[in-house]
């Protein structure tokens, strides 16, 4: 049995920007959140819940999206094949299958893209004590009997936080509305109908509808 600590879920999810304003703006015009200015940058939330911060990037740290997995014994950074990175923090799962249904404007759902299946699988199974599960459409990762992410074969590699929405079709009105760009709307295997866009910054986001985490 794995000594490390089974990832349950999300604590947040951070996006790294150079103009937290415009960030927070767009995305409170997109997602309804409420911000909150603290020291390490622009805490956002829906409600009661905390579902993202932004701030400027660390010495090192690309720009764009990062999920930080919750459950940690420490707060640290994981680097897997593709270079694809995510965070880790102390503290309960705030999103994800055994925290309360996502509502519009939470994270709902998380998925690996990586050109090197085989070695992101063995990887990030191992680190997050998850078990690949191949029998579905597509291939996801579970603890027990509940699915926490997917993973699929594709560019750009990385970890991708899909955002819930009331309906898909007036959510890609209010991204080129706002100065975003939609990258491709698909039929997830997973999640149906789904957006990828463009936020001003070009950080890629994923928005689909979704009462449950992974639909």
């Amino acid at each position: 049995m794995s000594s490390r600590p089974t990832v349950r879920g999300l604590r947040r999810v951070d996006l790294l920007t150079s103009d937290l304003v415009a960030a927070a703006v767009f995305y409170r015009e997109l997602l309804d959140w409420s911000a909150a200015v603290t020291r390490a940058g622009i805490d956002c939330w829906v409600g009661e819940r905390r579902c993202a911060t932004i701030r400027a990037p660390r010495a090192g740290e690309p720009a764009g999206w990062r999920l930080v997995f919750a459950g940690a014994a420490h707060d640290g950074t994981l680097t897997g094949p593709d270079d694809t990175t995510a965070l880790m923090a102390r503290g309960r799962a705030q999103h994800g299958p055994w925290a309360p249904g996502p509502r519009p404007g939470e994270p709902c759902w998380v998925e690996l893209r990586t050109s090197d299946p085989n070695r992101a699988d063995a990887f990030w199974a191992d680190i997050l004590n998850w078990t690949v599960r191949t029998e579905q459409p597509g291939v996801d990762y579970v603890v027990g009997d509940r699915p926490l992410a997917s993973r699929a074969e594709g560019q750009p590699a990385g970890w991708l936080c899909y955002f819930a929405v009331e309906d898909v079709t007036d959510a890609a009105d209010r991204v080129a509305r706002l100065g975003g760009t939609l990258a491709e709307r698909i039929d997830h295997p997973l999640l149906g109908d789904a957006l990828l866009v463009r936020d001003p910054s070009d950080a890629l986001v994923g928005l689909t509808t979704a009462t449950s985490w992974g639909g």
